[in-house]
């Protein structure tokens, strides 16, 4: 099969679900850029740097874009920007809360890897597992401010 759905579609999807983060303000698709909203304040559990972070720049705007997918991983590329200051490089800071958050959405450990470089790879195999099972995604992209993914159904 093959969907073509808006970024802030999934988001609300997400939240009729009771899945999305509750960090994420906002999604939007733009070309082939994502762009995500994100209040920090509502983060629980902050490593130290990050709770003065967000206490100077309480809302973060990061653009996200699709670097890879292959088997079943997706790597998106990361620039995030506070206050207008860029902030990527501090997104491995990041890596702690987000697996607590995917942890309260009960995802398995390790579905989504903060990497060093302000790249995240998210293990859509093993989320899509855990949430539909049966379902693969063959190949994934963003192109005309949608996602656009061509999966099948076992």
């Amino acid at each position: 099969m093959h969907i073509r759905i808006a970024p802030e579609e999934v988001l609300s999807l997400a939240r009729i679900a009771k899945q999305a983060p509750p960090v994420i303000s906002s999604v939007v698709g733009d070309g082939d850029v994502i762009r995500v909203v994100a209040d920090l304040r509502r983060v629980e559990t902050l490593p130290g740097p990050l709770k003065l972070a967000v206490k100077i720049a309480p809302i973060v705007r990061a653009d996200v874009k699709l670097a890879s997918f292959e088997r079943g991983v997706a790597t998106l590329a990361v620039e995030v920007n506070a206050a207008g200051l860029p902030a990527h490089r501090l997104l491995s800071l990041a890596a702690a809360p987000i697996e607590h958050e995917v942890a309260k959405q009960g995802l398995p450990p390790g579905v989504v890897d903060v990497q060093p470089d302000a790249r995240i790879a998210v293990d859509v195999e093993r989320l899509l597992e855990t949430k539909f099972p049966g379902v693969t995604v063959t190949g994934a992209k963003v192109e005309g401010s949608q996602i656009v993914l061509d999966a099948s159904v076992a």
